[in-house]
C-alpha cells in the first residue's frame, strides 16, 4: 500500500464566534439588530418581521448555500443544449465560449498492482504538463450482469479564436497519448462526447431525473484518506452504479493565495490556544505549509452521482454509498442544483466545492483503478473475490504465455485447470497425464506402445531421443547414435517411425546378429485428431518414467514449433520431472520460447517450492507471467513469488465444498479469486 497524503481542504474552513460559525453568528447578529430598530417603530411590526426572518434561517440552516431548498422558485432549463462540433484531425465541441475534446483511456486493478507507483508518477507528469483545464469522467457500463467502469479525460480551454484552442487541445491530447502509463485513445464519436451532457433533467427534492435514470449528487468537501486507490475497488463492491468527475484547474499565483491564507490561519491562531477548534486550524496550517513547498497547486473539485432507475432505490443506495465513503476517510456534501448551466458536467469548478491540492495528492486518486470492461465474447473463469466481479482470462497476452498452477492434494486446482482448459480458445491442447485424470478423444499412452510420429531435426533432439529410447529398449546408447546418424546422413531430418523400425529390425528382433535380447515398446503410431489429446506413460519406475517423459516432450515441443495456431500444454503434476535436471531442462527450452510458437505452458504442481529444486526449474517460473496459486502449506515469501508475500494456507474451498479460492497473479497485480462450481472428490 502506498501511503498518501492529501491535505485538508483550506477553502473548507470556518471561523467560529462563540461556538458559532461567523456567518451564522452575522444572521444571529443581523436578526437582533433588525428586531432593535423594529422595535423603536412598532413591537407587532418588529414580532412579525423577525419571526419570518428566524423561520426562514432556521428553514436553510443559518446558511445560504443551502439554497437548493428553494430551487423549484428559479429552477430554468431542460438541460445542456447548442453543442456542435467540428471535426479537424481530432472531435472537438463547443459550447459557449467553451471548447473541448477528449480520450478515453484503459481502466487498471491498480490497488493491487505493484507498478502502481510507476502508474501514479506516470499519472503526476500527464497532470504537470497539461496547459489547460480537464475533467475526468468515469462512468458505469453494464457488461455480462455486472457493472464495469470506462475513464474518460476531457480537456477543454476557453477563447474567441477556434483554431488556436484547438491547437492547445491537441497539444494536451498528444501529452496523454504518449504517456506509458495510459493506453488512451482519441474519442472520435459525436455520440459518447454527446453522452457526458445530461438530457431532459427534472429536479425533484434529494435527486434528479436526467435520460430516464434518477442521479443524486454529492461532492467532496474533505478527506482523511491515505490508501490510495481503494476507494475505486470500494465503489466497485457496492454493485451499484456510481459516477466520478473530478475537475482539475491550475492555481494562478498560487504562492501568494497560499502565503495570505496560511497567514490568516496563523492568526487566528494567536486568539485559540487549545480545544478542538484549534486542532483543526493547525490540521490547515499543517496543509498550507506542505502546498507553500509545492511548484503548481490545483483547484480540484470532485462529484459523485449514485445511479438508479428508481427513487426508492436510489436513496438507499445513496446512504449506502455515503456510509462506505465517510468509512474510509471521504466527507462528501449533497449538491446544490441552480439551473440547466449546473449541468454542465465540465464546470465543477464554477458550481461545486473547490479543494486545494498538489498533483501528487491528485495523482493517488485519479480514478482509473477499475476493474477494465471485458472485450468480445470472453468466458469468464472466476470471480474476484474483492470486487464481486468475473474474471475474463486472456492467456496468450503480454510478455509471457506460460502459467503456473500449484496447489495441494484436494485443494481445487486440477478441477480449476480443466475448466482453464474448457474455456480457451484454441488451436490444439497436448496435457502431459502422469496420473491418468485427464480425457480426450486422443489419448497416447506410450506405456502401451502408442506414439506420436515427428522429425528429428536438431542435434539436441538427437541426444534427448537417444538417451530416452536407450533406457526404454536397453539398446546401447553407441548403437542407438550410430543408427540415428546413418539414417541422417540419407535423409537430413529423421521421421521418429523409420527409427523405431530400423532399430526393431537391428537389434530387437534379429537376435543373431545383435547377440543380445532387447525389446522395442513402442509399436504403434497415433493420429492428432481434434482439438485436445491426452499423453500417458503409467511407469512405476522413475528412471524409465522421465525416459518416457522426454520423448514424448520431444515429440510435443516438434509440433508446437510447427503449428501456426495457438496452442497450450498441460503438463500436470509436474514436481515429477522438474526435480530431475535433464526433464526440467528441456521444459526450461519450451518455457523462453513458447511465445514464438504461440504456445502457452501450464505447469501444475503441488506447492511453489516446487519450482525451486534446481536452475531450470526456477526458471520455469520466472518465464511464467500467469500465477494460479491454490491452498498448499506455508508462506509464500517475497525472494519466491516476485515481490509478493501471500499467505495460501487458509485459502478456502477444495473438493469439500462447492468452490475454492485461490491468488491470481500476473507478475505485478495479484487478486483472490473464487472458482465455482467445484467438483467433490475431484
Amino acid at each position: 500500500m502506498v501511503c498518501i497524503r492529501i491535505p485538508s481542504n483550506v477553502y473548507n474552513f470556518r471561523s467560529y464566534i462563540y461556538n458559532m460559525p461567523v456567518e451564522k453568528f452575522v444572521m444571529v447578529l443581523a436578526g437582533i439588530s433588525l428586531t432593535a430598530i423594529l422595535f423603536t417603530f412598532s413591537l407587532v411590526a418588529s414580532l412579525a418581521a423577525v419571526s419570518l426572518y428566524f423561520a426562514f434561517m432556521g428553514y436553510i440552516g443559518f446558511n445560504f448555500s443551502n439554497i437548493r431548498k428553494l430551487r423549484k422558485l428559479y429552477f430554468h432549463g431542460k438541460g445542456l443544449s447548442n453543442i456542435r462540433f467540428i471535426n479537424n484531425g481530432l472531435l472537438f465541441g463547443i459550447y459557449g465560449k467553451e471548447i473541448f475534446s477528449g480520450v478515453e483511456i484503459d481502466n487498471r486493478e491498480l490497488y493491487t498492482d505493484s507498478s502502481k507507483s510507476n502508474q501514479i508518477r506516470n499519472i503526476r507528469n500527464m497532470i504537470n504538463n497539461l496547459t489547460c483545464s480537464a475533467n475526468i469522467i468515469t462512468r458505469p457500463e453494464i457488461c455480462n450482469g455486472a457493472n464495469y467502469y470506462r475513464t474518460y479525460i476531457i480537456l477543454k480551454t476557453y477563447g474567441t479564436s477556434i483554431d488556436s484552442a484547438m491547437d492547445s487541445l491537441n497539444s494536451n491530447i498528444s501529452i496523454i497519448l504518449s504517456n506509458p502509463g495510459f493506453h488512451a485513445r482519441a474519442i472520435g464519436d459525436e455520440e459518447t462526447m454527446n453522452s457526458f451532457f445530461p438530457k431532459d433533467v427534472t429536479p425533484y427534492s434529494r435527486y434528479v431525473s436526467t435520460d430516464g435514470l434518477f442521479r443524486s449528487y454529492l461532492d467532496l468537501l474533505d478527506t482523511d484518506y491515505s490508501q490510495d486507490f481503494l476507494y475505486q475497488t470500494a465503489i466497485e463492491k457496492l454493485g451499484f452504479m456510481v459516477e466520478i468527475n473530478m475537475e482539475i484547474n491550475t492555481v494562478k499565483n498560487s504562492d501568494v493565495l497560499v502565503k495570505r491564507l496560511l497567514s490568516a490561519r496563523k492568526a487566528e491562531l494567536v486568539y485559540t490556544k487549545s480545544g478542538h477548534y484549534a486542532s483543526l486550524i493547525k490540521k490547515q496550517i499543517s496543509s498550507l505549509e506542505y502546498m507553500a513547498n509545492q511548484e503548481k497547486l490545483y483547484n480540484v473539485s470532485m462529484r459523485f452521482a449514485v445511479v438508479s432507475k428508481h427513487p426508492a432505490v436510489l436513496r438507499s443506495n445513496t446512504e449506502s454509498f455515503v456510509k462506505t465513503m465517510e468509512s474510509i476517510g471521504f466527507r462528501l456534501k449533497d449538491f446544490h442544483f441552480f439551473n440547466k448551466h449546473t449541468f454542465n458536467p465540465l464546470s465543477l469548478g464554477n458550481q461545486g466545492i473547490k479543494y486545494m491540492m498538489d498533483s501528487a495528492s491528485i495523482s493517488e486518486i485519479f480514478p482509473c483503478s477499475f476493474t477494465p470492461v471485458p472485450s468480445g465474447n470472453q468466458k469468464p473463469l472466476a470471480v474476484n473475490a474483492i470486487t464481486g466481479k468475473a474474471l475474463y482470462f486472456k492467456p496468450f497476452s503480454g510478455n509471457s504465455y506460460n502459467i503456473a498452477i500449484t496447489g495441494e492434494t484436494g485443494s481445487g486446482k486440477s478441477y480449476f485447470t480443466k475448466r482453464l482448459l474448457n474455456k480457451m480458445s484454441t488451436g490444439k491442447i497436448y496435457i502431459i497425464d502422469p496420473l491418468s485424470e485427464y480425457n480426450s478423444d486422443v489419448i497416447v499412452d506410450l506405456s502401451l506402445g502408442e506414439y506420436i510420429d515427428f522429425s528429428i531435426e536438431t542435434p539436441e533432439m538427437f541426444s534427448t531421443v537417444a538417451g530416452a529410447l536407450e533406457k526404454i529398449t536397453g539398446i546401447p546408447g553407441k548403437k542407438i547414435t550410430g543408427t540415428l546418424m546413418k539414417l541422417g546422413e540419407k535423409s537430413g531430418a529423421i521421421k521418429f517411425s523409420k527409427v523405431i523400425s530400423e532399430l526393431d529390425t537391428l537389434y530387437c528382433r534379429d537376435v543373431a546378429m545383435s547377440g543380445n535380447i532387447w525389446h522395442m515398446p513402442l509399436t504403434t503410431p497415433v493420429m492428432l485428431d481434434g482439438k485436445s489429446a491426452v499423453f500417458r506413460f503409467d511407469h512405476k519406475n522413475e528412471s524409465l518414467r522421465d525416459a518416457f517423459f522426454r520423448l514424448m516432450f520431444t515429440q510435443i515441443i516438434s509440433i508446437v514449433e510447427r503449428e501456426k495456431k495457438e496452442k497450450v500444454v498441460v503438463i500436470d503434476e509436474s514436481h515429477l520431472f522438474l526435480r530431475n535436471s535433464k526433464d526440467a531442462e528441456i521444459i526450461d527450452m519450451l518455457a523462453r520460447n513458447s511465445r514464438h510458437f504461440k504456445t502457452s505452458l501450464v505447469t501444475v504442481t503441488q506447492n511453489i517450492e516446487d519450482y525451486y529444486m534446481n536452475s531450470y526449474s526456477e526458471s520455469v517460473l520466472m518465464n511464467s507471467i500467469n500465477y494460479f496459486i491454490f491452498r498448499q502449506h506455508g508462506k509464500i515469501k517475497d525472494r519466491l513469488f516476485l515481490g509478493y508475500e501471500i499467505d495460501p494456507t487458509a485459502l478456502a474451498g477444495g473438493n469439500s465444498s462447492d468452490y475454492s479460492e485461490c491468488f491470481y497473479a500476473t507478475g505485478t497485480l495479484i487478486r483472490k479469486l473464487k472458482i465455482y462450481g467445484i467438483v467433490k472428490n475431484n
